[in-house]
């Protein structure tokens, strides 16, 4: 009888065991435990955290990374204000928060890799279209395309945080494509500002050049003016020194003469300049 009892616990165990299936949560991960039948069918309330788990056949685990992951959302197109058609090739970097693997099957229903093929291209196109439809295409190519990505990424980041996902990162993967019209009407844009730079340079230059003239000729004035006040003032101060002292001027001849008197004199002509008294 015992040997009988011994046997149909076995049994049972063995029974049990081949029903219930061996899962596991990896590091880096958040799941969730998810029933499919029965009284209890649905999402558990709890984070299935890292480690080994018992399911039962009725129950599947679903994992989503909690680490940084990359993807190219290909071309997505969108239009502009004025009904220009404009595409960009997008890649997008997103993780599962930690904990959040009930919330995120509860919306969504579906793994980490559906939601990412499905609902991530979904959320981007829109918030592609909703920016778009405010600006001009020369707004998104020009200057003003880093702001137009931030606040696009700002939108999808906003959209997926109440949901469980963070969205580290938006970018561009390639070069944005505009109509050819477009393209050309910006390129002469460009053409023309840098014709207007050029000639504002060359302008600078000239007037540098004048300028750099007109003060060589200030100072050649200058100093030509300085010149003739320095010999005019010397000529006063010589003249009213003469007044003052007339008999320099003949000492001043006195020690020029070598003491020759002219060879011929003239009827009539005075005698050298030195008066003897």
């Amino acid at each position: 009888m015992k040997l009988m009892k011994k046997i149909a616990v076995a049994a049972m165990v063995c029974g049990l065991a081949i029903s219930t299936g061996c899962s596991k949560v990896p590091a880096g991960y958040t799941g969730v435990i998810v029933n499919l039948m029965g009284s209890d069918k649905g999402v558990a309330p709890s984070e299935a955290s890292v480690g080994y788990k018992f399911l039962t056949p009725n129950e599947e685990l679903f994992l989503f990374p909690t680490f940084n992951q990359n993807f190219n959302l290909s071309q997505v197109s969108f239009q502009d204000r004025d009904g220009m058609k404009i595409s960009a090739p997008i890649g997008i970097t997103l993780r599962a928060k930690v904990g959040a693997a009930p919330l995120l099957f509860q919306t969504y229903r579906k793994s980490m890799d559906e939601i990412i093929e499905v609902n991530v291209p979904q959320v981007v196109r829109n918030a592609f279209n909703n920016a778009g439809s405010k600006v001009k295409a020369s707004d998104v190519y020009g200057p003003g395309k880093e702001k137009f990505l931030r606040d696009i990424e700002a939108s999808v980041q906003a959209h997926f945080d109440s949901k469980g996902i963070i969205v580290e990162s938006l970018y561009l993967n390639g070069e944005i494509t505009l109509p050819p019209q477009v393209v050309e009407a910006l390129n002469a844009s460009i053409t023309a500002t840098q014709k207007a730079q050029q000639r504002e340079n060359e302008l600078r230059q000239t007037e540098a050049e004048a300028a750099k003239v007109r003060a060589a000729a200030q100072g050649d004035k200058d100093a030509a003016i300085l010149k003739a006040q320095g010999e005019a003032e010397s000529l006063n101060i010589r003249g009213e020194a003469l007044r003052k002292n007339p008999g320099v001027v003949e000492l001043n001849a006195i020690e020029k003469w070598n003491g020759q008197l002219p060879t011929y004199i003239g009827n009539g002509a005075p005698m050298p300049f030195v008066k003897v008294n």
